[in-house]
C-alpha cells in the first residue's frame, strides 16, 4: 500500500507546479491571480498574458495531468493507481502548495488525465471543446460541459466492458471539482454576463496578492 502515499504526493506537486503564476511573474512581473478571473489556468492567461503564454500554459497544464498518470501506469498497470494519480494532480493544480493553495480550475489538467486514461477521448473533447468555444465563445461553458461528457462517455465504455468503471471515479470527481470551482461563472452564464473570449483580463483586488 506505500505506492498510494508515493502517487499521491509526487503527482500533487507535479500537478500543482504554478505555470501561469510563474509566467505571469516573468513575462509581466504581476501575480496573474490579480487579474480577471483570479485563477492561474490557461483561461485567464489568455486574457492577462497573451496567445503564446496562453499556448504554453495550456500545454503545460494538460502535462501536468497526463504526464504522472502515464508513468503510473507504466510502472505499475493499475488503474486504482492512476485514478490516484490524477485526482492528486488536479488537486494540486486547483491548491498549489508553492502559492498559497490559490491555483487555476483543473479543465486542461482532468483533458491530461484523460489523456492518460484514454487517449482517443482526450482528443474528442479537445474537438468538441473547440467548437464550443468557436461557436460560443465562452471558455467557461466548454469547461463545464467537455469535462463532464467525459465521463459519461467513460461510464459507456465501462458497461461495454472497455474501461474500468474507477475511471467514471474521477470522471465524476474531476466534474464535481470543476463545477464547483465554475460556480460564478455559470451565474454569469444564466444571467448573460459571463464574458466572452478576449474579455475580463482586468485588475481586481484578491486578497494576499499585490
Amino acid at each position: 500500500m506505500w505506492e498510494y502515499p508515493v502517487v499521491a504526493l509526487v503527482s500533487y506537486l507535479v500537478g500543482g507546479i504554478p505555470t501561469g503564476y510563474i509566467l505571469g511573474r516573468i513575462l509581466k512581473g504581476v501575480d496573474i491571480r490579480a487579474y480577471g478571473s483570479g485563477a492561474t489556468g490557461a483561461t485567464n492567461v489568455l486574457r492577462t498574458l497573451g496567445t503564446k503564454a496562453f499556448l504554453f500554459v495550456l500545454v503545460t497544464d494538460v502535462l501536468k495531468g497526463f504526464v504522472p498518470v502515464l508513468v503510473v501506469w507504466q510502472l505499475t498497470e493499475s488503474h486504482n493507481l492512476q485514478v490516484t494519480s490524477g485526482l492528486c494532480a488536479l488537486a494540486g493544480h486547483d491548491f498549489p502548495v508553492y502559492i498559497g493553495f490559490r491555483g487555476g480550475r483543473g479543465v486542461a489538467t482532468a483533458f491530461g488525465v484523460y489523456a492518460g486514461m484514454v487517449m482517443p477521448l482526450f482528443f474528442g473533447l479537445v474537438a468538441l471543446g473547440l467548437f464550443i468555444v468557436l461557436a460560443f465563445r465562452y471558455m467557461s461553458l466548454m469547461s463545464i460541459v467537455t469535462v463532464p461528457l467525459g465521463m459519461l462517455i467513460l461510464l459507456g465504455l465501462a458497461v461495454g466492458g472497455v474501461t474500468p468503471y474507477v475511471f467514471v471515479a474521477f470522471g465524476g470527481l474531476a466534474s464535481a471539482l470543476i463545477w464547483a470551482r465554475h460556480t460564478g461563472n455559470i451565474q454569469r452564464l444564466i444571467r448573460g454576463t459571463e464574458p466572452k473570449l478576449g474579455e475580463g483580463g482586468e485588475r481586481h483586488i484578491v486578497p494576499g496578492t499585490r
